[in-house]
């Protein structure tokens, strides 16, 4: 009776430990859904201040965009991503010092570069920590950039519709915010080189002329001509397939 009575508080104890230790988890989401705000910082040779006097230069400083995205995760425990996005982003830049990300087109006659790009980016990202409230990623994407520049921009700088084969790498930090695992915020940071495949020269005026042979009898660069777009990024996530689990605390 006495080892009945024994082995029954054991029993019991252990139960209690258990419940203490034993926490509700989930599992890492399979697939997310998410869009963000993007502020864009040009960098390379896009990066142009003083482009009226600088004929190297695109004349691209500061711009904004909006990004949707999907990511499937896989492997055990999905901590293994592969991504697919689509961005638009406006690059406008004045000469003049004005608020960053929120630079519009003048209509006093002051000149000015006015952008716009598209771009899609097929990928891969591993993310740290998949099944924990707040997680960390990296990754790396090809991108395809579709650029324009509108009418009314300073005209030397002012070229048709171009398509450039880019590449991107990106970080981040995802924090969810409801008990279920189900939404979160993240905010992130991504260099897009969007120009490494399809350089082209030809018309001043009409081409992107970013390759290293410029049209004869021309003052174009001599080199490529590098457009790089950096960007923080704040957005929302939504987790799919986030399954309750028992886990150790």
């Amino acid at each position: 009776m006495k080892k009945v009575i024994i082995l029954f508080v054991i029993l019991l104890v252990s139960s209690f430990l258990t419940k203490d230790t034993l926490a509700q988890g989930f599992t890492p989401p399979k697939l997310i859904f998410g869009i963000s705000f993007d502020g864009n910082f040009a960098t390379n040779d896009a990066h142009g201040t003083n482009f009226t006097t600088d004929q190297n230069v695109y004349g691209m400083i500061w711009g904004r965009g909006i990004s949707i995205y999907s990511k499937y995760g896989f492997g055990i425990r999905r901590n293994h991503r592969f991504t697919i996005s689509a961005t638009y982003n406006k690059m406008i830049n004045t000469e003049q010092n004005n608020f960053p990300f929120f630079t519009f087109a003048t209509t006093d006659g002051t000149q000015y570069t006015n952008y716009n790009i598209w771009s899609g980016a097929l990928g891969y990202e591993y993310a740290f920590n998949p099944r924990c409230r707040s997680k960390q990623y990296i990754g790396f994407a090809v991108t395809g950039n579709y650029l324009t520049c509108t009418q009314g921009s300073y005209a030397p700088k002012f070229f048709e519709p171009a398509f450039r084969i880019g590449a991107q790498v990106s970080s981040g930090y995802e924090f969810v915010l409801d008990k279920n695992f189900q939404y979160g915020l993240t905010v992130g940071l991504k260099y897009n080189l969007e120009n490494i495949i399809g350089k082209s020269n030809g018309e001043i005026g009409k081409d992107l002329n970013d390759g290293p042979n410029p049209p004869a009898g021309t003052s174009s660069a001599t080199f490529w001509r590098r457009i790089g777009i950096l960007t923080i990024n704040v957005g929302f996530n939504f987790y799919t397939e986030v399954q309750p689990y028992k886990g150790i605390k």
